[in-house]
């Protein structure tokens, strides 16, 4: 593994310690890796514009000038991500072709047996946690539904008629609508896109009557005032709107929180993963990228594979035993 080192035997001027001091701040590269001139891409399993494509564009931007090459974002969207992840793991395990994936809703793929998913944890090298966002559920500002009770109530009286967009089938979004319905014993009407912005779309066309999504998707229209929160899927609020209770403190057990993050297949060499988790960590640690991350309501939350792999298992470990209870009929 080759490093950048710095020595420096005589005084310098300020300009020229500047200048000293981002050079030894380029992170160590493998042997090799990347190899010039070749791009790494990264595939982003959902549409365009949500919030992991965005996360991804501004990872991949940081990412050019540490590794000295391109990184190209390419959407693949499909299945809650299915159809992206499938196309990562059938792929050469040399660290050129990487993907973001959403925990927990990659483990509902492979814990489901109706998904046929070719993958399951061990197919995966996860590389780093980038960001966090919990789920939420929002209305248009002229809704009927004032609370989250407003809204468990008319699915109470006209079961499996109150429609939700989500992001796709079984993703965090998804996850939450079906964890509310179970701790209020109730039935929505799930209505399924291929990422966040469609499903926005749909609450904002008045296509659908509530919105199931991450903070990211509900913060910015919060604030215009065109949507109301009712809820958020996490143990305390958020920071991104503080004002809105969560929904365990309203009276719902639900805990839906995405942790966004890059994988590449599994048999990726240790050296080549060891390059990226460190070009990405020193992107999380920048205080510009992680107020980009903020500024779209994301939380920044770096962790190296051996802690994002925990909390894979971790999820895993509390979705199994219901997941068959929380897929829709």
């Amino acid at each position: 593994m080759r490093r950048f080192h710095c020595r420096v035997g005589i005084a310098v001027t300020g300009a020229i310690q500047l200048l000293l001091l981002g050079v030894c701040g380029t992170v160590a590269l493998a042997e090799g890796f990347p190899e010039q001139g070749r791009p790494i891409t990264i595939i982003v399993p959902y549409a365009p514009g949500g919030a992991t494509d965005t996360g991804a564009r501004l990872m991949a931007a940081a990412l050019e000038p540490l590794l000295h090459t391109s990184v190209q974002v390419v959407n693949r969207a499909g299945a809650a991500s299915q159809v992206g992840l499938t196309q990562l793991v059938r792929s050469k395990p040399d660290g050129y072709i990487l993907s973001y994936v959403v925990v927990p809703t990659v483990v509902t793929h492979y814990l489901d047996p109706a998904r046929q998913a070719l993958y399951t944890r061990s197919s995966f090298q996860p590389i780093a946690r980038h960001f966090t966002s919990p789920a939420m559920l929002a209305v248009s500002a002229d809704s009927p539904y004032h609370t989250l009770k407003d809204l468990v109530e008319a699915a109470r009286a006209h079961p499996g008629t109150v429609t939700v967009s989500d992001s796709g089938l079984m993703g965090v979004p998804n996850l939450c609508t079906l964890m509310l319905g179970r701790a209020a014993g109730v039935q929505f009407a799930p209505v399924h896109f291929d990422g966040g912005a469609p499903s926005i779309t749909a609450l904002l066309g008045g296509h659908v009557e509530v919105l199931a999504g991450g903070t990211v998707d509900g913060a910015p229209y919060k604030k215009t005032g065109q949507f109301r929160v009712l809820g958020v899927s996490d143990e305390q609020p958020d920071w991104s709107m503080p004002d809105v209770p969560t929904m365990r403190a309203q009276g719902y057990d639900v805990i839906a929180v995405s942790n966004t993050g890059v994988v590449a297949p599994a048999g990726t060499p240790p050296n080549v993963v060891a390059a990226l988790t460190n070009a990405m960590k020193t992107v999380i640690a920048s205080p510009e990228h992680q107020q980009k991350l903020r500024a779209i309501a994301l939380t920044p939350a770096y962790l190296d594979p051996t802690g994002y792999t925990k909390v894979w298992i971790d999820n895993e470990n509390r979705l199994t035993p219901i997941i068959a209870t929380l897929r829709p009929p």
